[in-house]
């Protein structure tokens, strides 16, 4: 039942099928858990109280700066309650369910749908077409607008990512976030060894071709290197003339980097424009990294110390047909950068129950960030898992048995 418990979960997460696109799926969702916890009598006074008191500070920060910093309609302040039930109560009641088994189960769910993956995106390199019009016989939703896009739950083809393995997520980056998480865990989980688990995630990176992604990977590769001992002088030898040719030659790394930085830039300069030529064709306008991140700066300022609200985008006209990307942005938007340091503190006192190295600590927390600066992550259940992960984690030294 846990298996099945973390893949519902990391479906919900992922975006890549039906599950997160209608309301009463999460609803149901929740229902799930709260059943198997029940008759497997998974939950205890001591879930109450932490989930309680979670809830309590949640709504009373939200009222907080409601009533003493905005000046908002009610509809806001709703909206930012409404989310706590939505989004983040699954991955409260799923980390209550699991407790100290949700690592170990999150990795090896995710090594699994990794495996589904690789054979589908060789299948989507060859006969793409096929496979899409299988998919699209299915019918499986969402489909949304300006895509052609695909999904048979476990695995999502995108037309416009031929290239790309998007996994079980909505886009190749997203997968890479899954799959970097996964990663993590199953290092620490394993004490920084090299298993077939950490060569399917490895495997599924590289299959991404995600900027994003690959990053992270370094920044992986280097964690565990220092974690087994290796000194920076060697990894310099080693690793930096490795990193200058991949930088350089490869098409998706510094040259994608400075075509979006200057797309991004001149899609500043004639916003209004762009803003009302979308708006006529009934598209999103599409912010990337850079752009998104400026654009909420200039909007917001100090008001991302505490936030604006959840559905933030209603207060700026530019926003409303707008799709940005700069996660961490997005996320002080939406609760400010205090609450970003709260979730940044517990993840690192999540990890640091597998490691006293405070510099593998300050690797995870990099990876966090560099995850987010792509990708609009921080509303998915995966990620708020580390406001409770750190409550109910513990190293874990033994085989643990499947359920």
């Amino acid at each position: 039942m846990n298996y099945f418990a973390t893949l519902v979960f990391l479906l919900l997460s992922a975006n890549g099928t039906f599950l997160p696109f209608f309301n009463i799926d999460w609803f149901l969702v929740e229902v799930l858990f709260i059943w198997i916890g029940l008759t497997y009598n998974r939950f205890d006074k001591r879930d109450l109280r932490f989930g309680g008191y979670f809830m309590l500070v949640y709504i009373s920060y939200c009222s907080f700066r409601s009533y003493f910093f905005l000046n908002l309609p009610i509809r806001f302040y709703i909206s930012d309650i409404i989310y706590l039930f939505k989004y983040i109560l699954p991955s409260m009641i799923y980390c209550a369910l699991l407790k100290e088994k949700a690592i170990d189960y999150l990795s090896r769910v995710i090594i699994d749908l990794t495996k589904i993956s690789i054979p589908l995106y060789c299948i989507q390199l060859v006969a793409g077409d096929a496979l899409y019009n299988i998919g699209n016989a299915v019918a499986i939703p969402p489909h949304p607008p300006g895509y052609t896009i695909t999904n048979f739950i476990v695995f999502t083809y995108i037309k416009e990512h031929h290239y790309q393995n998007s996994g079980f997520s909505w886009e190749p980056g997203a997968f890479g976030l899954f799959l970097i998480i996964g990663l993590m865990m199953q290092l620490f989980k394993n004490g920084f060894k090299i298993d077939s688990g950490v060569k399917w995630l490895a495997l599924g990176v590289l299959t991404t071709l995600s900027t994003t992604s690959f990053v992270a990977l370094g920044l992986v590769y280097l964690m565990y290197c220092r974690a087994n001992g290796v000194k920076f002088s060697t990894l310099a030898i080693v690793a930096v003339p490795v990193l200058a040719v991949a930088v350089v030659k490869l098409p998706f790394l510094l040259d994608k980097v400075i075509d979006i930085y200057k797309h991004d830039m001149r899609d500043l300069q004639n916003i209004e424009f762009l803003s009302a030529w979308y708006i006529r064709r009934g598209e999103e306008m599409p912010f990337n990294r850079f752009s998104s991140l400026i654009f909420i700066y200039r909007q917001f300022k100090w008001q991302l110390i505490l936030g604006v609200s959840n559905i933030f985008v209603e207060t700026v006209p530019y926003l409303q047909n707008a799709n940005t990307s700069s996660g961490i942005f997005e996320y002080f938007a939406k609760f400010g950068a205090v609450s970003f340091v709260y979730m940044l503190t517990r993840a690192g006192q999540f990890f640091g129950k597998f490691t006293q190295q405070k510099e593998l600590l300050i690797y995870c927390i990099l990876l966090i960030l560099v995850l987010g600066f792509s990708e609009s992550i921080f509303i998915l259940p995966l990620m708020t898992n580390f406001y409770f992960l750190y409550f109910y984690a513990r190293p874990l030294h033994e085989d643990l048995d499947g359920d």
